[in-house]
């Protein structure tokens, strides 16, 4: 390839860049970290992508991923034990698998708000050719203009609950638990997550009964809500029926029966 043909090729790749970030404009803020999936793979030819969020300072769950190789880390992973990966990204670096080792990610990179780690993209395969720009250097423009994006969607999913719930208690209202079931569902849909909703026997409860008894049981990750003049419902998030069916049985042992739907 001659000089003039490889610029055309780098100005055609770094284009396509910045065409990703008009991408997200469709996309509600509780969509973004599920698309930004699919949308992140495309442009670094990789069909293995995950993003996981950063629960606290030991945990970070997955959010959402492309396929099965993508989720081989698991649903929750200590983050500060992924050895040269969690030091490379703590330096503000992208981590690069150059050891070909078969549990870690090929290609791995961060978000951060200030010094504080949010958000971890994990590419488990990259091909070399797919882009004039190495894919290091290509990764790293792409977190740079994606980095407000995902950081505000990650920031506004964190605060999500406590905007939407209802007076005096940890349930979200109906109107917003619709709009998050919809967007979870139409992602599971996809491809891009697990989910399952648990609907309760109300029996002679309500709500707030419910909530307060099996706070404990519930998940950093799963979503309390109302729908349908009260009734009360768990979105058990990146869970498969064979998890959830493990959390039924323990509400179970509380007292409280639930019907599992895989569809809403």
């Amino acid at each position: 390839m001659n000089p003039e043909e490889l610029q055309n090729k780098q100005e055609h790749s770094w284009a396509s860049v910045y065409e990703i970030i008009s991408g997200f404009n469709k996309y509600a803020t509780e969509e973004v970290l599920f698309y930004a999936v699919q949308i992140l793979g495309e442009e670094m030819g990789s069909k293995h992508v995950a993003i996981y969020t950063i629960a606290n300072r030991d945990y970070a769950r997955l959010f959402s991923a492309t396929s099965l190789e993508a989720r081989k880390l698991g649903n929750s992973i200590r983050y500060a034990e992924l050895g040269e990966l969690y030091s490379e990204l703590k330096e503000g670096r992208i981590y690069v698998n150059r050891a070909n080792e078969p549990d870690r990610p090929a290609l791995a990179s961060a978000v951060y708000a200030e010094e504080d780690l949010r958000v971890i993209l994990m590419f488990w395969d990259v091909p070399e050719e797919k882009h004039a720009l190495p894919p290091v250097e290509r990764l790293t423009v792409i977190v740079t203009l994606l980095q407000n994006t995902i950081l505000h969607a990650s920031r506004y999913m964190s605060s999500f609950r406590r905007k939407n719930y209802l007076e005096g208690t940890n349930v979200l209202n109906e109107k917003t638990f619709k709009v998050l079931l919809k967007t979870f569902f139409e992602a599971k849909a996809k491809g891009l997550t697990e989910c399952i909703l648990a609907e309760f026997e109300m029996g002679y409860r309500d709500y707030r009964n419910i909530s307060i008894q099996i706070a404990y049981k519930v998940r950093q990750t799963d979503y309390m809500g109302v729908m349908d003049g009260g009734k009360f419902y768990i979105l058990l998030a990146n869970t498969d029926l064979t998890g959830a069916r493990i959390v039924q049985e323990r509400f179970r042992e509380l007292g409280f029966r639930c019907e599992l739907k895989e569809t809403l």
